[in-house]
């Protein structure tokens, strides 16, 4: 009972209570509860009675550091005129905010260029050409656009001039990359909405070949097709490898995929208490660790598509926790307001927002302000950060892989480039550790490099150069920064 009620009050913290800044009544059986506040962006999807797919799906946010100064901001990518597929009012408008630092948020759209001009929904961020500013890959109904950060608050449309444009775009949802098999390579899985999903495999020789039915990881269990949507990445089992957290339509389970370490994947939905819950529209997902016990926990973010069916289009969030034995048990009506709140939601992005050490979450809803989702987490558990930087690798370090070993447990997470549904992450990895008050890290960088760091302190931010190892600490709850 202890634990449940730790992530009861957790979950409550991460269900908000109320706005950032007006915190609704702390509930005492829960460590989790998030404060909720608004941002003045609306996503606009151009709703009409015959409910094309973009109408209905659209929604992806990314959570990174823009201009390098050390607050996380936020993009929203926005739909458009469904006729013409073009943004004819500024209502369509991308979004970039500036975080001040203070919990508020600035639009800079304008100045950084990035309003966009036809129908988008996935966002995805990465450094490609490394120059120490992270660049925008937006993807939309067929066409996609790569924005370069130029250092100064602006950004560039190089698509055509990149080779982007030279492939026409379909409409596609939640891609990850990631090293599923442990070969260090970078693998693709991709979620497809009514068909098999997709696992391209890297051959390591810039070929990649197609095997999500073989690995297990194309079908529901029982072999049927599902609406795959989000997609979630973690180490749910805690042995070193990464699983996959696949959202579905409503009157389905959502999918979880068990890796062997291999890249061979079993169906473990069942198994693990996940098929408990077959209500809703399940769109965004986050996998982290959301009261610091050492178990990365999974948050789903719903929604329904049709607006005249009002009961099942404005619905709760959904946070299962972690039990650390290989099962999950769902939160309901424990996580308090923000959680319960009802939305029609789609994209959701997690990362540490007031830097207090643990996991906010911003989501995306339909037609309607984004909910900012505070974690105001309880208890002493402990938890440590790792932000990388590339030197001879891609300088936000995408693709690289860190190994956290803690209390007798260890979890892989590697920097994703794009996840949840048509979303992004904060790059500083989040990993709780329990009643651990050290931890041995273990950084895998996307060239090949291997470096190790032993008995690092807990509660920290750390920061790893690639070939310098750690080159700075910060204390959040302590607000000083160490050399």
């Amino acid at each position: 009972m202890t634990g449940t009620r730790a992530l009861g009050s957790a979950v409550a913290a991460l269900a908000g209570a109320a706005l950032w800044l007006v915190a609704a009544p702390p509930v005492a059986e829960s460590p989790i509860r998030f404060a909720y506040r608004p941002i003045d962006f609306r996503l606009e999807s151009c709703e009409t009675p015959e409910r094309h797919a973009p109408e209905t799906m659209a929604g992806g946010v990314a959570i990174f550091d823009y201009n390098n100064d050390g607050k996380l901001d936020i993009f929203f990518t926005n739909g458009a005129d469904i006729g013409t597929l073009k943004k004819s009012s500024p209502k369509y408008s991308n979004r970039l905010f500036e975080n001040d630092g203070t919990g508020h948020f600035k639009d800079v759209t304008a100045k950084a260029g990035l309003a966009g001009t036809g129908y988008d929904t996935g966002v995805a961020i990465g450094d490609y050409d490394n120059d120490g500013y992270e660049d925008i890959f937006v993807g939309g109904v067929h066409r996609n656009t790569l924005y370069h950060n130029n250092g100064d608050g602006t950004f560039t449309d190089v698509t055509e001039r990149s080779g982007i444009g030279k492939t026409e775009g379909g409409y596609g949802l939640t891609a990850v990359a990631a090293d599923f098999d442990n070969d260090g390579w970078p693998d693709i899985y991709l979620a497809c909405d009514s068909t098999p999903s997709l696992l391209f495999r890297n051959n390591h020789d810039g070929t990649f070949s197609e095997q999500g039915m073989e690995s297990g990881v194309a079908l529901s269990e029982d072999g049927m097709l599902q609406a795959g949507m989000g997609v979630g990445v973690g180490d749910l089992l805690l042995d070193g490898s990464l699983d996959i957290v696949k959202t579905h339509f409503s009157d389905d389970t959502p999918a979880l995929y068990l890796n062997n370490g291999k890249g061979d994947f079993r169906d473990g939905t069942l198994r693990a208490g996940l098929g408990v819950e077959t209500r809703f529209v399940d769109w965004g997902v986050v996998v982290g660790d959301l009261d610091n016990d050492g178990c990365p926990d999974i948050f789903f973010a719903t929604g329904g598509i049709y607006p005249e069916l009002r009961d099942a289009y404005l619905t709760p969030r959904v946070i299962f926790r972690n039990l650390g034995n290989g099962q999950f048990e769902e939160f309901t009506g424990e996580a308090g307001p923000g959680i319960e709140a009802l939305h029609s939601s789609r994209g959701c992005a997690c990362g540490d927002f007031d830097n207090d050490g643990d996991l906010d979450i911003v989501v995306l809803n339909h037609n309607a302000p984004p909910s900012l989702l505070r974690n105001d987490v309880t208890g002493g558990n402990h938890w440590i950060k790792v932000k990388l930087t590339g030197v001879q690798s891609n300088r936000g370090a995408i693709g690289a892989r860190v190994t956290v070993r803690y209390g007798g447990r260890i979890q892989a997470q590697e920097l994703l480039g794009q996840s949840s549904y048509l979303s992004v992450n904060d790059s500083r990895l989040h990993f709780g550790l329990g009643t651990a008050t050290t931890a041995d890290i273990e950084v895998r960088w996307p060239l090949g490099r291997v470096e190790k760091f032993s008995v690092v302190a807990a509660d920290q931010l750390v920061f790893i150069q690639e070939g310098a190892g750690i080159t700075r600490t910060e204390s959040f709850r302590a607000g000083a920064r160490k050399t």
